[in-house]
């Protein structure tokens, strides 16, 4: 303030400060002591790690593409056979291995975190597209066993960590804030076919979650840590659209009564459904207003799993798409229906306010603009609903 004074005047310098205050608050900034690292377009496979930078700065990757999840694992994957199933013979491409047989062939730290935020105070970023190139038909074992990771990962920062404007598919989680972060948000941000938590808050870190698009996940929200304790964490969730989505499931081992929640397919594959919520019973609680939430059906891990968290809910619609009624009780605030149209016209809004140079436009808006041969260039059409 006092150099914008002696340069411009107190008056000008007054309206430049509170032009930078009403921009960037939005953005979760601070108008002081912003530093701005923009990064060169690009596309790579390389992982990429931002760190050693002064308290609050904010990362600009508009433009810059990372893929990660490369393995010469199941590049053709076997034909789909449950575990289960009694004639399952991995060996000869029919079906898959057991987890102890998978455990020595996870993929490196780099191909698991393609992006790495780490050893900050306060971090912001925005712009950045990460796709993993895994093959889409893999089980949800398979891929949890191999690719078990985030897509952004926020590491050993403390401060508030800000994640707007992003792209995130194809990945086995998509974002995990972790510990000694004091709070956390995610805003403007489009995820597509997100094999586990779209959002992982394993570590109980309150958080924000605002108008983003989640167009297909196994797992809204994690609050799961590895060990159950008592929790006054609060997320707050608003202006969201989440796709709870039917995705390839082969079932679990030694759990075969499971396996009447997976669908078999026109293809071949098996499919069901996560659930919005991943709860512990001292995880924590949301508030949750003015979202969408379309779930595919019964959570492969049952009815029991499908539980609303503690909270306060208020305008939020839940379309259901399995048989009879949603399995599980509805707080207040929250509206069930089988009226696929609103997860149309919502999903279509919130397209239609994307701007040009979000990574998302050239996704959703824009896709001829993109190289047919990237992962993003093939969409997910919503499948029938469960009969």
């Amino acid at each position: 303030m006092e150099i914008l004074s002696r340069y411009f005047g107190p008056a000008v310098a007054g309206g430049l400060a509170a032009f930078a205050a009403v921009w960037l608050a939005p953005r979760g900034l601070q108008a002081e002591s912003v530093k701005v690292v923009t990064l060169e377009p690009r596309e790579t496979d390389e992982q990429l790690w931002l760190e050693g930078e002064p308290a609050s700065t904010h990362f600009d990757g508009r433009g810059v593409v990372v893929y990660g999840g490369i393995s010469h694992r199941f590049l053709i994957p076997p034909k789909f056979a449950l575990f289960t199933d009694p004639k399952r013979d991995p060996r000869n491409g029919y079906g898959y291995p057991t987890v102890r047989e998978m455990e020595p062939w996870e993929l490196s730290n780099a191909e698991r975190y393609p992006i790495q935020v780490r050893d900050m105070e306060s971090p912001s970023i925005e712009g950045f597209s990460v796709h993993g190139v895994q093959s889409r038909d893999l089980p949800w074992r398979v891929v949890k066993n191999l690719w078990d990771g985030d897509g952004i990962v926020v590491r050993h920062c403390t401060g508030r960590a800000v994640v707007r404007n992003m792209v995130m598919e194809n990945v086995e989680d998509g974002f995990g804030p972790q510990e000694h972060l004091d709070a956390w948000s995610l805003s403007g941000t489009y995820m597509r076919y997100i094999r586990d938590d779209a959002i992982e808050n394993d570590d109980l870190i309150s958080g924000q979650i605002d108008d983003c698009l989640i167009d297909g996940c196994f797992v809204f929200l994690s609050h799961r840590p590895d060990e159950e304790r008592p929790s006054t964490v609060v997320t707050q969730i608003r202006n969201t659209l989440v796709h709870v989505q039917a995705q390839p499931h082969d079932g679990v081992e030694n759990r075969p009564w499971r396996d009447r929640n997976i669908t078999i397919g026109d293809d071949g594959i098996g499919r069901a459904p996560g659930m919005l919520f991943k709860w512990y019973g001292g995880g924590g609680s949301v508030v949750v207003e003015n979202c969408v939430f379309l779930v595919d059906g019964v959570a492969f891990s049952g009815p029991g799993d499908m539980r609303f968290p503690p909270g306060k809910y208020r305008n939020v619609t839940l379309i259901w798409r399995g048989q009879g009624n949603y399995p599980a009780p509805l707080p207040r605030g929250v509206k069930e229906t089988r009226d696929i149209s609103l997860w149309e016209r919502a999903r279509e809004a919130w397209i239609g306010k994307l701007a040009p140079d979000h990574p998302a436009y050239a996704v959703l808006v824009a896709p001829e603009e993109q190289n047919s041969s990237s992962p993003l260039s093939h969409s997910e059409p919503i499948p029938p609903r469960t009969p």
